[in-house]
């Protein structure tokens, strides 16, 4: 919070032998390191203001130690907040801005971050870090921080974004779900591997400010899809994704129990995403991407946080979670898509989705549809991609007994992606079809 008022701070520049490029460290509280009980973690921020429940659960893990917060730019916005802004007693906190590879590979800078028992990455342009990070001695003592120390590491924005095993690097800028999704290959999505190997994040790559929209009108959520869809293409991965709102963060203990903290009165969640299916069916360079696999291609966990962190989901097994609801996302043509499961995770439809069928799919003029038990009269809406109804048809109860069947005439309807729901009483399902 560069907003804060900071108080017991003093600059201080690093003596170095010649050759070595000095930067700038920002040092407040006690000059002398200390040893504590602390305790391994992680902490993921989606961005813009810090939650401070997340950052005292972050904090707390140092046991009265010391942190020690990198930038690429900025100054020393973090110090005071996390010395004494958060009722959390810690030993120091330093800030190092670090602005080049040479700067990383300041023994100074060595130095303090073996010291540390919380490495706290800030926001700015994630492919600084990358860019000055990469095969450096900083970025290897940070890997044996984590693994031998067991320190807590975290991150917020840029910060979050090169937590994951695969990371975004955004060499090129910024990209835009639109961009990302209708060709996963887009000059902007640039991709990173192997660069810092925080706990559970194996096959992993997150999104911040997950709600921001952008300058297509859409969030991220296209492409954080699109990038899980490169990683399961091009590594072969099985990919996962995490990503929280602006003001949301995801705080992981040494169990993987990813605990979700923000504002309820706010849209602050989280999303754990994990591939269902196989490999995307179209993903290649110029291509809308296709990851469908009969709407089961992803299947995503969305926890919406609190001021305690009550809602949780288990980034170990990926398969359970409290106070949190199940969907499917999917993607057809460059166009994301989502249907809600129960809280197992189950499809919740009385209507039989293995028996509900749409051909040709691809369809030209005409338009089968094909279901089996329904309870009730059946209600048939053609929708455009984006929900606007253009069509609908009514079957009475005593046509559906054991199955149905209709034509749609779409002859009518220009080329591109459309919906059909098709409900009952107490459900209702909704397939994505194509008019040629």
């Amino acid at each position: 919070m560069d907003f804060l008022r900071l108080s017991f701070l003093f600059l201080f520049l690093t003596a170095l032998p010649a050759g070595v490029e000095a930067q700038t460290f920002y040092h407040t509280g006690s000059d002398e390191a200390v040893e504590t009980g602390h305790l391994p973690g992680l902490v993921l921020a989606g961005g813009n203001t810090d939650n401070d429940d997340a950052m005292r659960w972050m904090l707390e893990r140092a046991d009265g130690g010391d942190v020690v917060v990198l930038r690429a730019a900025g100054s020393d916005g973090y110090n005071n907040y996390f010395y004494q802004g958060l009722g959390v007693d810690v030993n120091s906190v330093v800030s190092i801005v670090i602005s080049s590879s040479e700067e990383a590979d300041n023994p100074e800078v060595l130095e303090t971050l073996e010291n540390a028992e919380v490495v706290f990455i800030a926001g700015g342009n994630q492919w600084n870090y990358v860019n000055h990070w990469r095969n450096t001695e900083m970025l290897a003592t940070l890997n044996s921080l984590i693994k031998e120390k067991g320190i807590t590491i975290g991150g917020t924005s840029a910060g979050m974004a090169v937590l994951g095993e695969v990371v975004f690097s955004a060499e090129n800028n910024t990209v835009w779900s639109s961009e990302a999704i209708e060709n996963p290959y887009h000059w902007r999505v640039t991709l990173e591997k192997d660069f810092i190997s925080a706990p559970f994040m194996e096959n992993t790559v997150t999104d911040s400010h997950y709600n921001r929209i952008q300058g297509d009108e859409r969030n991220r959520h296209g492409r954080h899809v699109a990038f899980m869809a490169r990683m399961a293409t091009d590594w072969d991965m099985p990919a996962r994704g995490i990503a929280a709102n602006d003001y949301t963060a995801i705080a992981v203990d040494e169990e993987g129990i990813a605990r979700v903290f923000g504002d309820p009165d706010y849209p602050d969640y989280a999303y754990f995403l994990r591939q269902d299916a196989g490999p995307p069916e179209v993903c290649e360079e110029g291509s809308p991407l296709t990851w469908n696999h009969e709407q089961r291609a992803i299947r995503v966990y969305e926890v919406e946080g609190d001021h305690e962190g009550s809602n949780w989901f288990d980034i170990d097994n990926w398969d359970k979670g409290e106070g949190g609801h199940w969907e499917h996302w999917y993607v057809i043509s460059g166009s994301l898509m989502k249907r809600d499961l129960d809280a197992t995770g189950t499809e919740n439809l009385n209507l039989n989705k293995d028996k509900l069928n749409l051909y040709p799919n691809p369809a030209g003029d005409i338009l089968n549809i094909q279901w089996g038990y329904a309870q009730g009269d059946i209600n048939i809406r053609l929708l455009t991609s984006q929900g606007v109804v253009l069509k609908t048809r009514k079957v009475q109860k005593h046509e559906t007994a054991g199955g149905h069947e209709l034509e749609l005439d779409v002859s009518w309807l220009q080329p591109g992606l459309y919906l059909v729901e098709v409900s009952d009483d107490r459900s209702s399902v909704t397939t994505p079809w194509v008019k040629l």
